[in-house]
């Protein structure tokens, strides 16, 4: 590597850091401000845990930021210095100055797609400080979970992701033809490798073809109808036939996960890139338009990884230019095409919301068109 890629690279990484700096100042004010219950943490290791879980989740959105800010200065400040002209001089070609600066690009690129691992981020900052941290609230409040292909519908008062237990169920069971079968409401219940355990509820049995539901030895079995006549009659029935209270209960042919149906309750900017994939590719209804929104969301966390050297690209086109520009002229053109930037983006994510677009092309379209226009403008200004 030359001196003067290394002074390139030097000059970039400072501005990069800056730029990071001031960001993560702007979040600490931010996390300060929104969340008052921080300033009573007495322990600072502890405070340090919740701020790096705070500003992890925001890593792979300032690395393309970053990338921007630190190409637009460090090449306005080697323009403004007449650097750039006498590497222009000396027979420096505009790809041999921007090689350097792309090749880092691609770098944070790779380290962009690993900083969307939160998760294992934030667990190995715990383990590399030590000591009792304090854990992420996995309880999720009063939801519904309506399975329509196994016609069931549960209705769950909390629901704790990190160990499958909840508390205050209802369960509804229906036939083929929206009838009910039973229900159950218990106090707490969790799920297993070997199905539902509820304890301390009441079970209410409906007739059906099948006969009426009942509990025995902890099982639901099905007692026959005495005969057509019965049947027919029974199945007319709103009111149960069956009322019994149990202590333990359980269903082994049921293993309806409320995992995602939890996960959809947080806002899509809430939740890390592992737990978008897994709402969304565990979700039973795949065509639902309630996950739209989480799709986008991926999708956008996807395309920062290729964001950073996009951003690189635009930052080069508006700074490398044959005829001599001030900074403040350089920082109000970038200002003015970030601007133009977000409202394409804004535009395209509502119609990727509404399902009117897929959500790559409604993720893909203001990237593309930042390259395109980047590339068109360093040909002009080869």
């Amino acid at each position: 590597m030359k001196i003067i890629e290394k002074y390139l690279i030097c000059e970039w990484f400072k501005w990069f850091g800056l730029c990071f700096l001031v960001l993560y100042s702007l979040l600490f004010l931010q996390l300060l401000t929104d969340q008052d219950e921080f300033l009573e943490i007495e322990s600072f290791r502890t405070f340090l845990v919740l701020f790096t879980r705070f500003a992890l989740s925001y890593l792979s959105w300032l690395f393309p930021i970053g990338c921007f800010v630190a190409t637009l200065f460090t090449f306005s400040f080697l323009a403004k210095n007449r650097e750039l002209l006498a590497l222009d001089t000396s027979g420096c070609s505009p790809f041999f100055i921007a090689r350097p600066i792309i090749g880092v690009a691609i770098i944070i690129s790779f380290l962009s797609w690993y900083s969307q691992d939160t998760e294992k981020l934030e667990q190995w900052f715990k383990n590399s400080i030590g000591g009792d941290e304090p854990t992420k609230n996995t309880i999720v409040s009063s939801f519904k979970m309506r399975l329509q292909s196994v016609h069931r519908t549960w209705y769950f008062q909390s629901f704790d992701l990190l160990n499958g237990t909840a508390k205050q169920i209802h369960l509804y069971c229906y036939d083929e033809n929206g009838s009910e079968l039973y229900r159950i409401r218990s106090e707490s219940a969790i799920l297993s490798s070997k199905g539902w355990y509820f304890e301390n509820g009441v079970f209410l049995g409906f007739s059906s073809s099948r006969g009426i539901p009942v509990v025995k030895n902890n099982r639901i079995f099905w007692d026959p109808p005495v005969n057509s006549f019965d049947s027919i009659l029974n199945v007319r029935t709103s009111s149960p036939r069956y009322n019994k209270r149990f202590t333990e209960l359980h269903l082994p042919e049921v293993f309806d996960d409320p995992t995602p149906f939890a996960l959809l309750q947080a806002k899509p900017q809430d939740l890390s890139f592992e737990k978008l994939s897994e709402l969304i590719d565990n979700f039973p209804n795949q065509n639902s338009s309630k996950l739209n929104p989480y799709r986008l969301r991926r999708t956008q966390l996807l395309w920062n990884v290729p964001g950073c050297f996009l951003a690189v690209m635009c930052a080069l086109a508006l700074s490398l230019r044959n005829e001599q520009r001030s900074i403040g002229f350089i920082t109000g053109l970038s200002l003015f095409y970030i601007l133009v930037f977000y409202i394409i983006r804004s535009l395209c994510d509502a119609l990727g919301e509404k399902g009117i677009i897929s959500d790559w092309v409604a993720t893909g379209i203001p990237f593309v068109l930042v390259f395109v226009i980047s590339v068109k403008m360093i040909w002009k200004n080869r």
